[in-house]
């Protein structure tokens, strides 16, 4: 989860053109791995996005009932009141970027922040607006509309984070239309009162042109070996496997082995599900008495997606006479 503190290189990446949105979508995100470098999650502080927060909160990936989009949603274990963790989107137009937020809910209730970061014509370089506004949620799954609340304007000195102007309370429409448009950031997030909350289906763009975030499982890959690629019938060959997300680090989820024999058209269980090693892989000693195709199956968890591994075939010659 990437930090949003380094304002200095916010601010000179406004610059950069984006490629425009032409329709509504929705886009799936395993885990943490956003498609776009202009969208991602991330966690700041809460009195001022100048400040520095403590530290990174905890994600847990997890099925819910009724989740907003998909089958899950991801749960954020504050580190602590001042905090606050969501979604950070660089923008072309802060004016036209009606729709910004995401659902959540909170157990215990939760408040947040929203902030906009960005810079306009009129203003000396090195200088941004900075906008900041209240967010809450309560028990059930609501819409937190970042967009349509009303925001605190400063003008400040980037390189020095002083206060060049106090620009007043404004929501992003009126504010824009007073001072003008440009590039910027738009930052929301909850748990500044150190309460736990659930999230999902981040939400950016203009009418007609959304694109939904939809947080789902981690990728997995699952992988199979087996000792020896030949045996004679009724020697044991040791089958490995290992499940590992998209970084190469094994999950240590437990594995079903499938097998095949020749002359089978389906791969059928062998066994119970096979138990992690504390390196994250799994292994098991077969006997095959013809030559067979061996898979592993990582059933379905609350943070990824079931899978299987690519078969591997051990063949079995007749015992020498």
């Amino acid at each position: 989860m990437r930090r949003a503190v380094l304002v200095a290189a916010m601010t000179a990446a406004l610059c950069a053109p984006m490629a425009p949105a032409s329709a509504d979508e929705t886009v799936v995100v395993p885990g943490l791995a956003f498609p776009t470098s202009d969208t991602y999650l991330t966690y700041f502080g809460c009195s001022s996005l100048l400040g520095a927060p403590v530290e990174s909160p905890q994600v847990r990936i997890g099925q819910v009932a009724a989740a907003p989009t998909g089958i899950r949603s991801f749960g954020l274990h504050m580190p602590g009141a001042g905090t606050a963790s969501g979604p950070v989107s660089r923008v072309d137009s802060v004016a036209s970027t009606a729709v910004a937020g995401f659902s959540a809910r909170a157990d215990l209730g939760a408040t947040g922040v929203a902030y906009v970061w960005y810079a306009t014509r009129g203003i000396d370089e090195g200088q941004a607006w900075a906008g900041r506004a209240e967010l809450s949620v309560g028990p059930a799954w609501q819409d937190v509309d970042a967009a349509a609340a009303t925001y605190s304007w400063t003008l400040y000195d980037v390189g020095s984070g002083t206060v060049v102007e106090d620009g007043g309370s404004a929501t992003v429409a009126d504010f824009t239309q007073a001072h003008g448009d440009g590039p910027g950031y738009l930052l929301a997030g909850l748990g500044c009162d150190g309460s736990e909350f659930v999230m999902d289906a981040l939400r950016f763009g203009s009418p007609g042109a959304v694109t939904t975030y939809d947080l789902e499982g981690i990728t997995v890959t699952t992988s199979i070996s087996a000792s020896e690629p030949s045996v004679t019938s009724g020697k044991e060959v040791t089958l490995s496997g290992a499940s590992v997300d998209i970084a190469g680090v094994p999950v240590g989820a437990p594995l079903v082995l499938e097998a095949k024999p020749a002359g089978s058209g389906v791969f059928q269980p062998v066994g119970d599900p096979v138990a992690a090693s504390l390196g994250g892989t799994v292994s098991i000693r077969v006997a095959p008495d013809r030559t067979t195709s061996y898979r592993w199956y990582m059933p379905p968890t609350g943070y990824a997606d079931g899978g299987f591994s690519a078969p591997v075939t051990v063949r079995v010659a007749a015992p020498a006479r």
